[in-house]
């Protein structure tokens, strides 16, 4: 009996000591597709964010892929945020210009400043319906912050849709 409670407290104290995976926590968002106001307006179908403890990673499926503007809203918890902007205009053929920045302040944030913030390591891939955004986690508050939570929401001159629909950002998403 006690050669067995000796394995299990030492069993116990090796996967207690086992260090941490080096990923956060990851959630999907399933959006109603037909919900941003009509064919030539970016219609998000779902939303994927992990925040890892090296960077924040944003994945926005698009029912269609049509022109304009998406911006995700990166909320930490106690402190002020970001909105990382991604633009993709019109071109011929399908195709378009697409750009990106930075900008303080959450959609929860109080007050909004507009100077874009510096953030090397910032990047944004667009590809036909799937935009991806990658954000090194040393561009808010200097890598200081925890969970996060975040909204999206896209425009085509005007508000077109906005993930979650309940327009109050998703849950505190863990840091890994």
């Amino acid at each position: 009996m006690l050669r067995n409670l000796t394995a299990v407290a030492v069993a116990s104290l090796v996967l207690g000591l086992a260090p941490m995976s080096a990923y956060g926590a990851t959630i999907t968002l399933d959006d109603p597709q037909g919900d941003a106001g009509g064919a030539r307006r970016l219609d998000v179908s779902s939303v994927r964010v992990a925040n890892n403890d090296d960077r924040v990673v944003v994945r926005v499926v698009f029912a269609s892929d049509v022109p304009g503007d998406l911006i995700v809203s990166i909320d930490p918890r106690g402190a002020r945020g970001l909105r990382l902007v991604a633009q993709k205009r019109a071109g011929q053929g399908g195709g378009g210009r697409v750009s990106s920045q930075i900008v303080p302040d959450a959609f929860t944030d109080m007050t909004s400043r507009i100077s874009p913030v510096t953030c090397d390591g910032y990047r944004l891939r667009w590809s036909g319906t799937v935009v991806r955004l990658t954000m090194p986690s040393t561009c808010l508050h200097d890598g200081d912050y925890g969970a996060i939570r975040v909204a999206v929401l896209t425009e085509n001159g005007s508000d077109s849709d906005f993930a979650p629909e309940t327009k109050k950002g998703t849950g505190w998403i863990a840091r890994g």
